[in-house]
């Protein structure tokens, strides 16, 4: 596997989005910690409510500008303008403070936001620009680790800060234009790319524009669904952040170092997102893993409800708030990377802006649970983190339900990644987007979701109906969109299932079909049949001849008795899927075969 390749000068497009992220993190603690700990205002949760509307509005509002932007003029230009005017309102923050203008500091809070509304489709948008398509997910994984890393040190330097500067807000608010200042400086270093010219008019109207962008992005049905579950992770992330001061305050009291120890606790969570997301990098190798979503989804669910029962102890609370983020970063990244890599060339900004607004509108939907929850009925923090984490599992099964896709690679993750070691070879022969044929040999069972697991594409497998019918797992095979094929029912029956195979290719899927016809008895390739042939027959597109090595001997093999009657003797089995260089449609049988038996050769000859 060759090693994955980050953009020229990425580290300067990381430290300027870093300190972004750190700038608007620092400035919102600072503000919580002046309401919470130096006013000690009485209606805290009313405030910090007000202070999380005004910080998720210009992400609704604004959004349809911000993706005209990121798609019209070039995404490294867009970035530089708006770390500038980051300066300016950071001054305007200062002076907010000096005066002791509670309403003016909330002000600031929605230019903040405003500010990131701008640069966040911007961001994600240039990454599949200036990045190799095999690198998209490592580069989200380095993005989502370092933007989490600097939240984290946001909020917890901010305690520290006040602290030593004996709670004088003012001082510490002059550090806000440091950052801004040195952000701007690193902006131009940033590699910079070709705008990508859209021919879309400026939306003037933004309400208008809002209408318009969610009916663009709702007709690319996966990609909106995509950015649906993402909007899911801000509502839930709102609702953990808004709350966790009030948790803190309420487990802490009036505890000595009670800055540091409340600014900490949302860092903790930032330590766990930025840690989630690099082992979401590691896991997904060159592809984008949508199985990591439910895995992460149910991971944050019960981290939420542990937070109900940690409520004495800090350290439990910390632990539980870093596994809570952990997951979130499996979660997160990629559905990010599935965005920007399949969104169109020259629609990428307006995508991730339309993401933008429905992240904007989950947020808003956020603030509106947590100001029911917390203000209207009252509710404790760990109380609301009980209901949120069960809410939130109900929400991971209904997302497995309107996506079944991310439920599929999610089975194969597991499985995947439990039993076996997957080498691959020649993946770059799978084409991105557009039909192609797959032609592998069959060893085991399980050869459809080893194939599945390997490829970024959802597969459409052509598969004996004896099994696809079983009941166990017959519902995961109607979730895979299998294709079953039943040949004692006679030359009519098969030549239905062909032509719905023939179907899928020309929908623009990529098709798997397992030529021998049955599973190897003797662990050698057999004969090829051709019934593949009729089904590529006056098409021109791929036929990808694929040899899978090292299954023969598992417990899903004839090797030693009947599949899965006997049991496995051994875990981590280091498997290899060879994807050989594309053949012409009209490649007979024979030459298929030929070609596997020669790549079967080529990897025992060179181990």
């Amino acid at each position: 596997m060759s090693k994955i390749r980050l953009p020229e000068r990425f580290s300067a497009y990381i430290i300027t989005q870093s300190l972004g992220a750190f700038n608007d993190n620092f400035y919102k603690m600072l503000l919580q910690l002046y309401v919470l700990q130096i006013l000690a205002a009485k209606n805290a949760e009313s405030i910090i409510s007000q202070a999380t509307f005004l910080f998720t509005v210009p992400f609704v509002i604004f959004g349809p500008w911000s993706g005209y932007f990121a798609d019209k003029y070039a995404k490294s230009a867009v970035m530089r303008v708006v770390k500038f005017a980051e300066i300016g309102v950071m001054l305007f923050g200062l002076l907010a403070f000096y005066l002791g203008n509670l309403e003016m500091m909330l002000f600031i809070l929605f230019l903040m936001a405003t500010q990131s509304t701008f640069f966040s489709p911007a961001k994600y948008g240039y990454i599949p620009e200036a990045a190799d398509p095999e690198a998209v997910t490592a580069a989200n994984g380095w993005l989502e680790m370092s933007t989490f890393l600097f939240i984290i040190l946001g909020t917890a330097v901010t305690g520290f800060l006040l602290d030593a500067h004996n709670n004088s807000t003012v001082a510490v608010a002059i550090y806000c234009i440091g950052f801004a200042a040195i952000g701007s400086l690193t902006a131009l270093f940033i590699k910079s790319v070709p705008a990508a010219g859209t021919a879309e008019k400026f939306p003037w109207n933004p309400f208008a524009g809002i209408w318009k962008d969610l009916r663009f992005l709702k007709r690319q049905k996966p990609l909106f669904l995509a950015a649906l579950a993402n909007s899911y992770f801000w509502l839930i992330g709102l609702i953990f952040q808004t709350n966790i001061l009030i948790y803190g305050k309420h487990m802490l009291g009036n505890a000595e170092s009670g800055n540091v120890l409340l600014s900490l606790l949302p860092a903790f969570i930032g330590i766990g997102i930025g840690s989630g997301s690099m082992l979401a990098s590691r896991l997904s190798g060159h592809k984008v893993e949508l199985g990591l979503v439910p895995l992460g989804g149910l991971g944050m669910a019960f981290a939420g409800i542990a937070l109900f029962f940690t409520t004495s102890s800090y350290p439990l609370s910390a632990a539980t708030l870093f596994i809570a983020g952990a997951f979130g970063g499996l979660y997160i990244v990629p559905l990010y990377a599935y965005m920007q890599f399949f969104a169109k060339e020259h629609e990428k900004g307006r995508v991730m802006a339309t993401s933008g607004i429905l992240n904007g509108l989950f947020l808003v939907m956020g603030w509106g649970i947590y100001h029911l929850l917390a203000v209207i009925l009252g509710l404790s923090p760990e109380i609301i983190y009980l209901v949120m984490g069960l809410v939130t599992i109900l929400a991971v099964v209904y997302i497995c339900t309107v996506i079944p896709e991310y439920f599929v690679r999610f089975c194969f993750w597991l499985l995947t990644h439990t039993f076996y070691r997957i080498r691959i070879i020649g993946e770059e022969h799978i084409p991105l987007h557009g039909p192609a044929l797959l032609t592998p040999n069959h060893v085991t069972y399980i050869d459809s979701f080893i194939l599945g697991s390997t490829v970024q594409r959802f597969i459409r497998f052509l598969m004996l109906k004896s099994f696809y019918d079983l009941p166990v797992i017959k519902f995961l095979f109607r979730l895979m969109d299998c294709i079953p094929i039943d040949p004692p029912a006679g030359r009519a029956s098969v030549a239905e299932s062909l032509a719905q195979a023939r179907q899928k290719l020309l929908e623009n899927h990529v098709v798997c079909i397992f030529p021998e016809g049955k599973l190897t008895t003797d662990g050698k390739v057999d004969t090829f049949r051709p019934g593949f042939e009729t089904v590529m027959k006056g098409l021109d597109l791929p036929v990808i001849p694929v040899y899978i090595g090292n299954l023969w001997g598992s417990m899903y093999s004839y090797k030693d008795g009947p599949p899965m009657l006997k049991f496995p003797r051994s875990i981590l089995r280091r498997v290899t899927v060879y994807y050989g260089k594309p053949l012409p449609a009209n490649v007979t049988a024979a030459e298929v075969e030929a070609k596997v038996r020669e790549m079967e050769a080529e990897l025992k000859a060179t181990g």
